[in-house]
């Protein structure tokens, strides 16, 4: 989307802000008790302010703002409002795809952030209980050590996981390895093409220690709860809205 309201002479205070589109995504904080503005009654946070100046800061080669460089974000951000009125004034986010895409992706970031935040404060107990409803999660793949024999690709010695058994043997002997109890056999292939596969080891799959795995769960649980955060919007969204389609999917 171009911005020639950024690139006018003198607007530009850095590349930095022309990362700002003509989207409000809502701040998960109290922006109106710290606010450094006001517009039509509404506050520009301290939050944003301060956001809008580090990366002012961070587009300039030796990082730091100039003198004017304050007053300036200020006025860009006011203007910034200013712009986003008369866009919705002029009902430019119901009719540009491109802002509307932008609404749709911000509106997901805001609900992520706001259940991440939520997640972040998970106690030990939370996290735990998650561990053990979603185990499958954090357990090791089941590993096989392999004999081939006869005029196939020979395998490594050493354990392997199903799927590099399928790279180089494909997947119709690694299928039949995974059913195979140890010291079990088959033949792949036909005719010429025929060779033995032998499984001399199986491990199954097991679950890591909850402390091993710690991280692993932490990020899953934060990745599940942001899911969930998105669904149960929609799903609301959904029963408090009036859909009719026109047209069969």
């Amino acid at each position: 989307m171009s911005r020639p309201w950024l690139l006018a002479g003198g607007m530009l205070v850095g590349a930095a802000l022309a990362v700002f589109y003509i989207v409000r995504v809502p701040d998960t904080s109290e922006p109106s008790a710290d606010a450094v503005a006001w517009v039509n009654d509404r506050p520009i946070s301290r939050a944003s302010y301060e956001n809008a100046l580090q990366a002012v800061a961070g587009d300039r080669k030796d990082g730091t703002l100039r003198a004017d460089d304050r007053e300036r974000v200020l006025e860009r951000l006011i203007d910034q409002e200013l712009l986003i009125d008369r866009a919705i004034e002029l009902g430019l986010h119901e009719r540009d795809p491109q802002i509307r895409n932008q609404l749709a992706t911000a509106m997901i970031d805001f609900l992520v952030r706001r259940a991440e935040d939520e997640a972040g404060a998970a106690d030990e107990a939370e996290l735990r209980a998650f561990y053990v409803e979603q185990q499958f999660r954090f357990e090791r793949s089941p590993q096989y050590r392999v004999a081939v024999e006869g005029g196939a690709v020979p395998l490594p010695d050493g354990l392997l996981l199903a799927k590099e058994i399928e790279q180089r043997l494909g997947p119709s002997a690694a299928r039949k390895l995974t059913e195979l109890e140890a010291g079990g056999s088959a033949v792949i292939g036909e005719g010429e093409r025929q060779y033995t596969v032998r499984l001399l080891e199986r491990r199954d799959g097991v679950l890591v220690p909850f402390d091993e795995a710690r991280d692993a769960v932490e990020a899953a649980y934060l990745r599940n709860r942001s899911d969930t955060a998105v669904r149960e919007f929609l799903d609301v969204a959904r029963q408090r809205t009036d859909i009719r389609m026109e047209a069969a999917p």
